[in-house]
């Protein structure tokens, strides 16, 4: 933890901010290894450009903070006493009053923002400054992504072997999540999506009561956690011979992902590898049917840093995780969408997902 705050500490300096303030979140998990709950009582980390951070947390939180290896002030509150007092002493403390604090602007609630700004400070979005925080993973968390992925992976080849013709969209979901858990997945990484026939059109659809029949597509798209990291994975699967269009859209899409996988190195942008996948997309006929970017950073959040879009001008560097994840949408008809898990290596990229990609007909 200690090593973690420095890190956050240069941060702070470089952002030329006075501190930083921190809720419960992938962040504070990241310096912690502890998971706190954003809920009613509110806990802020705060971290200075020099000297001791300060946590206000609960009092039945303090032990898991001290676990966790703070050493800074620890100023703890009572439900009977509510938490104006131990925010105040913070403030003393840290002298926050007319300096400029960074939150997370996409994570921090009003409540809190309120809070900082009562103690007389200066509430400013350091999202972007944070993005440096986790961007670039350690090996350990890079093995943490690869268990989670082979957890997965193992879950899915269980469930080809296990599923049958009638079962729905929602029972596929809980089976797979069930599979997860079993082989020593900590949790989906977000609600597992099973999604059958034209309803596959629906990048982000929420599994209902359709039942797989013969001449269904069949998208599924999941993950589970290990040690705080994700995996997050799709393939599309059919259930009888595809049409000629079909084929020719999953084609363009395998294709889109293998080139953009290739591609990947360090020194590329996330928009260079977006224009790859998409070019070949586009080239196959099939502009029309593209609604999302080619992917999106991973870590302890399912949507993180760096992603792989056309506003993402960074250079990709060594550590940094993200999905490779083309897909085409014909509305009414079929989704198919092929998404693999993709590291930056020192002199290139590793490809963290093993499933096969080529085209699956399922013999149900």
């Amino acid at each position: 933890m200690q090593q973690r705050l420095a890190r956050l500490q240069h941060i702070v300096n470089t952002a030329s901010l006075d501190a930083i303030a921190l809720v419960p979140g992938a962040n504070l998990r990241y310096l912690s290894g502890q998971s706190f709950h954003l809920m009613e009582r509110p806990l802020i980390l705060f971290v200075p450009a020099a000297g001791e951070a300060a946590v206000v947390i609960p009092s039945l939180e303090v032990q898991r903070i001290q676990e966790a290896g703070f050493t800074g002030h620890i100023l703890a509150w009572r439900d009977a006493d509510g938490y104006l007092g131990a925010f105040d002493q913070a403030a003393a403390v840290l002298g926050l009053a007319g300096k400029r604090v960074g939150v997370e602007g996409l994570t921090m609630r009003v409540k809190e923002g309120q809070i900082i700004q009562g103690l007389g400070a200066s509430v400013i979005d350091a999202d972007p400054d944070l993005v440096s925080l986790r961007v670039n993973k350690l090996s350990d968390e890079i093995e943490n992504h690869r268990r989670a992925m082979q957890i997965s992976e193992r879950a899915l080849a269980t469930l080809l072997e296990q599923i049958q013709l009638g079962m729905t969209e929602r029972q596929i979901a809980k089976m797979l999540s069930d599979l997860q858990s079993d082989y020593g997945g900590a949790g989906n990484s977000f609600e597992t999506i099973v999604l059958i026939g034209p309803r596959s059109a629906m990048p982000h659809g929420e599994p209902a009561d359709t039942p797989l029949q013969q001449g269904d597509t069949l998208l599924i798209d999941f993950g589970t956690r290990y040690n705080g990291y994700i995996s997050d994975i799709t393939r599309t699967f059919f259930v009888g011979e595809p049409s000629a269009q079909v084929k020719a859209m999953y084609a363009a899409v395998l294709t889109a992902n293998q080139a953009a996988r290739q591609a990947a190195r360090p020194g590329i942008t996330g928009a260079e590898l977006d224009r790859i996948a998409t070019q070949h997309l586009m080239d196959a006929g099939f502009s029309d049917y593209i609604k999302h970017r080619t992917g999106h950073g991973i870590g302890m959040e399912v949507h993180e840093h760096p992603n792989v879009s056309a506003e993402n001008t960074r250079p990709m560097e060594a550590g940094m995780v993200f999905t490779i994840e083309p897909g085409l949408y014909a509305e009414g008809l079929v989704g198919i969408r092929i998404e693999d898990n993709v590291t930056i290596t020192p002199d290139g990229a590793e490809t963290l997902t093993t499933f096969p990609r080529e085209l699956t007909v399922l013999d149900l």
